[in-house]
């Protein structure tokens, strides 16, 4: 987005006092509404988009991409990491899932169904955490085939400390988190297995295979049947490839819909992240996910449609925001070490982001900043920061609900209105296969199997609904 000089002051204005503000909040206390008075309370680039509806139908030679979370921080304005992309051939795609987003995929209108493959760059919380929603409550939706996850194989790293302590190898890449996260959702996965979690024509893995490209037949983690809603189909990534053999990185292909999605490494607090490229008729999109600077994204990124990076603000600045101390005390050096810390092992600074950009040719159509607290002052100051390296060149600042429409001619950046009292949006649903817990509807007949709910549970303290023979009165068994 390019800002006018109006709008440039303004924000720079803004910014001088926001940034000054620690945790806690100015404006709150006195009679006038902090969202118009604080700078750090609202976020006018994201206000000033045209509206977006949900629902509204992809042209064929468009491909969307859909911010549901854009923190590391969970924030009511924004949650933490996830990207949404559809194109125009039908096929859809996660990138990452990070805390709170599933309430903001709901309020959109994406289906569980929607949401089988997904593409993990690392394995830290901020990234993966509303996994367990996905898993746990698509096979009671309408995701009743399995789930398919990419990711990063094993780190391989092993440390000695200058005392000679040992740590490592760990058993720490998506097949192991796959494993170990089955294990831990069994009681969830049993307790939903009354009704059914798996539709009739899900197609096996060999199937799979083939449509999406994949190197090998993918395996499962766990002991469930390979088509069903509660299997996890983990396909591991090697961090280390970038392209530099013809097609050595390629994660997925579909020849169908014309989709290929490409990986390649980042450096990121440890070893084995990764990001990825998407590209489709002739349209591309990078997600970084988090990742310091390097020369892999900039020999990948160059003449990108769409740039989606990382950014942080300074580490003088995140210990203000986070820590609320003011710099006279004591402890707020320690923050700002602390900050400085996670800065230098995982992440892009403001400026380092513009560098990175005046580095790609040709520049990307749109470069987007993601995971930054997006705030008028926040966005003043790393817009200054960006534009030190990068004068010129379409760039922007993600919240939660932007939507990019991208096609040759042009890239729409629109802000989607949902609703805050969204329920489960569900597709048409499918055949079913019978539900591990069933019984007869009938003992003697046996005519048909039928689910039943009540196989896992003791009954015997239940308090029954009205019996309508009687004056009794509990509760209607139709549940009024």
């Amino acid at each position: 987005m390019k800002l006018t000089r109006r709008q440039m002051l303004k924000l720079s204005g803004a910014s001088l006092g926001g940034l000054a503000l620690g945790g806690p909040i100015s404006g709150f206390g006195s009679t006038q509404d902090p969202k118009t008075t604080d700078p750090s309370q609202r976020n006018s680039l994201y206000d000033a988009l045209p509206v977006f509806t949900p629902g509204t139908k992809l042209n064929e030679d468009e491909m969307r991409i859909t911010f549901l979370g854009t923190s590391c921080i969970p924030r009511l304005s924004q949650e933490c990491n996830s990207v949404y992309v559809e194109t125009g051939s039908g096929d859809q795609f996660v990138f990452d899932c990070g805390t709170g987003v599933i309430a903001k995929y709901n309020a959109l209108g994406v289906p569980m169904s929607k949401m089988n493959k997904i593409f993990f760059t690392h394995l830290h919380g901020d990234h993966t955490s509303d996994l367990i929603h996905i898993y746990c409550f698509g096979p009671s939706g309408d995701r009743k085939s399995p789930l398919y996850l990419w990711g990063p194989a094993n780190s391989g790293w092993t440390y000695y400390d200058p005392l000679g302590a040992h740590r490592g190898p760990y058993d720490d890449g998506t097949r192991a988190f796959c494993q170990n996260f089955r294990n831990l959702m069994r009681w969830h996965s049993e307790s939903f297995s009354f009704g059914s979690t798996s539709f009739t024509d899900n197609p096996t893995p060999e199937e799979i295979q083939t449509a999406w490209g994949l190197k090998e037949v993918p395996v499962k983690v766990g002991d469930d049947a390979d088509t069903d809603g509660y299997a996890i189909f983990p396909i591991e990534l090697d961090w280390t490839l970038n392209g530099a053999v013809a097609g050595d990185n390629i994660a997925y292909y579909n020849e169908q819909t014309r989709v290929t999605v490409k990986h390649f490494p980042a450096i990121h607090t440890r070893r084995g992240s990764v990001s990825y490229k998407l590209e489709w008729n002739g349209l591309s999109m990078i997600f970084s996910g988090d990742t310091k600077p390097n020369t892999d994204m900039v020999s990948q990124a160059g003449g990108v449609d769409v740039l989606v990076h990382e950014m942080v603000m300074p580490a003088y600045d995140w210990a203000l925001k986070n820590s609320g101390l003011p710099p006279s005390d004591p402890n707020f050096q320690a923050a700002m070490e602390y900050a400085t810390q996670v800065q230098n092992s995982s992440h892009t600074p403001q400026g380092a982001f513009g560098y990175l950009l005046s580095q790609m040719n040709p520049p990307p159509r749109l470069a987007v900043a993601t995971h930054f607290q997006a705030a008028d002052d926040t966005i003043a100051s790393a817009m200054r920061s960006v534009r030190n390296h990068y004068p010129a060149g379409e760039v922007t600042f993600a919240s939660d609900l932007m939507v990019l429409t991208v096609s040759k001619n042009e890239i729409r950046q629109e802000r989607a209105v949902v609703s805050d009292f969204a329920f489960y949006p569900v597709s048409p649903l499918k055949p079913v296969s019978d539900p591990l817990y069933w019984k007869w509807d009938d003992p003697v007949l046996k005519t048909a199997k039928v689910s039943d709910a009540t196989a896992q549970v003791i009954l015997t303290t239940q308090i029954q609904p009205t019996d309508p023979d009687t004056n009794k009165f509990n509760y209607r068994a139709d549940g009024y």
